[in-house]
């Protein structure tokens, strides 16, 4: 945890807007001066498993940068190997972070917590973009929840491996399998290296597609403000900000990384 002068999910929700589920590009303020957010950071690690360079977003302002990149650079590290040698590598580090005012105003302490490591989306602010909600779903009143499997290619493209509907059936699968594979087959992935040659990666990601009819008379802008709302909410009762201050957005997780990352406590 840091002292610092004062300056991430994919559920799919539709409440009926006629507009696609919007997806915060920002981190959210649900109260005043705490901010929640996630950031991927770019870790190249050598044979012996050390982190030989460390980049955090370069966006971020430069004191809370320089903490992320100490903070992932002391984590411990397994290097991957190629016919049993270690080799070196490099990975994406998920972290999320939290921003908490101090009593006395004016800094701000700063909680770190590792989320997961693999290749990183490429994307507005490495975040997901979210599937469409097919309107005959809507439209039926249908919700459901799947596990997508799908393997990033080398050249940073994914390939479908299966959709698991974890709730609904076969009624379900007909309407929302459709979206999710076009959802798949337009992500963008920058890959993990191996001893410098891009290396395929596998992933599996939780989606939720709900229905919020209690809301279906607001505003796009209501809605989003209630959406973001929640999502800090939630963020707030992290390990982050519960480090930083004293749940967690879905997001994918690599099933086989060839480098496993050993973070210290969140803090």
């Amino acid at each position: 945890m840091m002292n610092i002068s004062k300056l991430a999910c994919i559920a799919v929700y539709a409440g009926l807007l006629g507009a696609a589920p919007v997806q915060a590009a920002e981190p959210a303020q649900a109260k005043a001066d705490v901010v929640a957010f996630n950031a991927s950071v770019r870790v190249e690690v050598d044979a012996a498993g050390k982190p030989v360079k460390v980049e955090a977003p370069a966006d971020l302002p430069e004191s809370i940068r320089a903490y992320i990149e100490k903070r992932v650079a002391s984590w411990q590290y397994q290097p991957a190997k190629v016919n049993g040698t270690p080799v070196s590598a490099v990975t994406f580090v998920q972290v999320g972070a939290c921003a908490v005012p101090t009593e006395a105003g004016g800094a701000f302490k700063l909680g770190l917590d590792f989320k997961g490591n693999g290749p990183r989306i490429v994307a507005a602010a490495d975040r997901l973009p979210p599937p469409s909600y097919p309107i005959e779903a809507q439209v039926k009143g249908y919700a459901g929840t799947f596990r997508v499997g799908y393997s990033i290619q080398p050249n940073g493209k994914p390939i479908l491996d299966n959709i698991e509907t974890l709730d609904g059936g076969n009624k379900l699968a007909k309407l929302f399998h459709p979206a999710l594979k076009k959802w798949v087959e337009n992500l963008r992935y920058e890959p993990e290296q191996v001893d410098g040659r891009s290396v395929s990666t596998q992933m599996s990601y939780p989606v939720e597609f709900v229905l919020d009819t209690g809301h279906r008379h607001e505003t796009v802008s209501e809605w989003r403000k209630r959406y973001l709302a929640d999502l800090q909410a939630h963020a707030i009762t992290s390990k982050e900000c519960i480090a930083a201050g004293g749940g967690d957005a879905l997001r994918p997780i690599a099933q086989n990384s060839p480098i496993k990352v050993i973070p210290s406590p969140a803090g």
